[in-house]
């Protein structure tokens, strides 16, 4: 009989999104039984999920929310938990290893609970620091933190009764650990298809470059509460009254996106926000740019991105002020430049006045895409290991 491997995960679409983490763990398990449980609500296009039939995949309904950053979000996510406990107490054939997607807390928790009583390895996969990477960041948000102590009570809970710790970075992994009382640990970062994003950018006709003689920037994501768009915005204001020639895109949309546009428009900056649009045309957007600015608020969790993964993919140059892990490989396969708080409208003139020099570095990306984001390479080595952990 094949080991039977329950994958949940609260995010992403699992059919149309791309470089879709339980997706890539999904296709690493291969020749194994093994099925999805997700959300029916997709959290990055805030829609529900097209109506599917596959096999492998069992949809949970959740209530929808608008905002990244609300009650309504944070209710959708008890619903799931709720539901998957639901859902994992009616199996009638139970899986020998329950792989869990974290966040969210609440569902890890459930996952872990029922895997003790019933004698099932439990993998958790860390991809964000939940609750400590929320709230930090907006002041709006400080009614909720007497709730933040319970939250992260379940938390380390759901990390303490893991047999084996997963994550998309070495710091997320030891932050678990040391909550946890398992030897057994890897991580994985989000990884790098380029052949897929090469593909992708092929299949749009969203934009097409001019030979102007501009060099092209660009932010790509969300204009959310976790990015440092004040230090991007004196940046672009810095090199535009220096006279570089330049057309910077924020390929994006969000909260910020009124005052990113009146502050581009006060300035009359040549800068426009794109809005959000399908993934290939997105990548189509930065793939006709030169520099990719990385660019994070100092009180924000994270150590990686998918937009590093984005940027390093499509060969951009990379500025970055992640710190860790994310910095070592700018540093270490000279991708770009790390730079701090007060000095990005500094580097950007720099790197634009001399940029013949620095063009040369973007095939770079190669080695540490080669080296460390191969997206089989690393899900496959992540695969073979948690199943010669436990002798599946």
């Amino acid at each position: 009989m094949k080991n039977r491997i329950l994958l949940v995960s609260l995010f992403g679409d699992v059919n149309t999104d791309h470089n879709y983490r339980i997706g890539n763990i999904y296709k690493a398990f291969e020749g194994l039984d093994r099925y999805i449980i997700t959300a029916d609500f997709n959290h990055a296009t805030k829609q529900y999920k097209p109506k599917d039939t596959t096999s492998y995949i069992h949809y949970l309904h959740v209530p929808a929310y608008s905002k990244n950053l609300s009650i309504r979000r944070l209710y959708s996510h008890v619903v799931f938990a709720i539901k998957l406990l639901s859902y994992l107490n009616s199996l009638s054939t139970l899986p020998q290893l329950i792989y869990c997607a974290m966040p969210a807390s609440l569902t890890a928790y459930c996952c872990g609970r029922f895997c003790k009583r019933n004698n099932i390895k439990f993998v958790i996969d860390v991809i964000d620091l939940w609750p400590d990477s929320l709230f930090p960041i907006s002041r709006k948000f400080e009614f909720i933190k007497p709730f933040i102590y319970p939250w992260s009570y379940i938390t380390n809970k759901a990390y303490s009764m893991a047999d084996y710790i997963s994550a998309e970075s070495k710091k997320y992994a030891q932050v678990a650990l040391s909550k946890s009382n398992t030897k057994k640990w890897s991580y994985t970062y989000l990884g790098v298809d380029v052949e897929e994003m090469n593909n992708l950018v092929a299949s749009s006709n969203a934009i097409n470059r001019s030979d102007d003689g501009q060099i092209w920037i660009c932010y790509g994501g969300s204009l959310g509460n976790s990015y440092d768009f004040d230090s991007i915005l004196k940046a672009i204001k810095y090199i535009d009254s220096k006279g570089i020639k330049y057309k910077f895109l924020f390929v994006a949309e969000g909260e910020y996106a009124d005052m990113i546009n009146s502050y581009i428009l006060e300035n009359k900056l040549n800068a426009v926000i794109t809005g959000r649009m399908p993934y290939n045309d997105y990548l189509k957007y930065l793939s006709c740019c030169d520099i990719a600015i990385n660019s994070f608020k100092k009180t924000t969790e994270v150590v990686y991105s998918y937009k590093f993964n984005d940027y390093v993919g499509l060969k951009l140059f990379v500025l970055n002020n992640l710190q860790g892990e994310t910095a070592e490989m700018v540093d270490d396969y000279q991708i770009g430049i790390n730079f701090r708080e007060n000095n990005l409208s500094e580097i950007l003139f720099d790197v634009c006045s001399n940029w013949e020099k620095y063009k040369l570095w973007k095939e770079n990306s190669t080695n540490l895409i080669n080296e460390k984001l191969n997206t089989a390479m690393i899900y496959n080595q992540l695969s073979s290991h948690v199943l010669s952990e436990f002798n599946l």
